[in-house]
């Protein structure tokens, strides 16, 4: 007997012992009824672990699901949704509260603000640029700063600070306004190109 036929012979019997086992543990049961259980139970257990990772997902990620045109951004674990496709796009300050925008021969760039379809914003003022986050849906804003931004000393307009005291939003033809959670509008800006 070589030593594959040998080996056959130990897993033939294992596999004997353990049938005679679990034919013995189910004592009286019928074996096809008592195998279909366990699959079910098996079944089951998958199904509901399934479920809950899903829901472990939704929650943990953020997710809002909203009925509508406009979608949101998930920033809270990365999870991006297409954001509100109105925002997408290039916009230039057109009023800020307490900004004067005088002097704009003193900015080496023009101020603007860029929403990507991918939930990430950038601005400058002017002189200084900035980036990070957004999630826009409904009439519902909310912008988080990320990265580095240089601090230059211009006649800069204040993009950055609009957009993360921004709370809600409103979008008429080519004019956006940000507003605060009380309702204060911060500034209009009116879409570029």
């Amino acid at each position: 007997m070589s030593s594959g036929e040998g080996a056959m012979d130990e897993v033939e019997r294992r596999l004997r012992s353990t049938f005679t086992e679990q034919a013995a543990a189910v004592a009286g049961e019928d074996l096809l009824f008592a195998v279909h259980q366990r699959l079910r139970r098996r079944r089951v257990t998958r199904l509901v672990s399934a479920a809950a990772v899903v829901l472990l997902a939704l929650i943990g990620g953020g997710v809002a699901l909203r009925v509508g045109t406009e979608s949101t951004t998930s920033t809270a674990a990365g999870a991006i949704a297409p954001p509100a496709a109105g925002l997408t796009g290039t916009w230039e300050p057109v009023s800020i509260v307490g900004d004067s925008q005088a002097q704009p021969a003193l900015r080496p760039q023009p101020p603007l603000i860029r929403f990507a379809p991918d939930g990430r914003w950038t601005a400058s003022d002017g002189c200084n640029a900035s980036q990070g986050r957004y999630t826009a849906g409904g009439t519902s804003f909310t912008a988080t700063p990320e990265g580095g931004t240089t601090y230059i000393a211009c006649a800069n307009v204040p993009n950055q600070a609009v957009l993360t005291a921004a709370a809600t939003y409103q979008l008429q033809g080519d004019n956006l306004t940000f507003y605060d959670a009380a309702g204060k509008a911060l500034g209009t800006y009116r879409r570029a190109g």
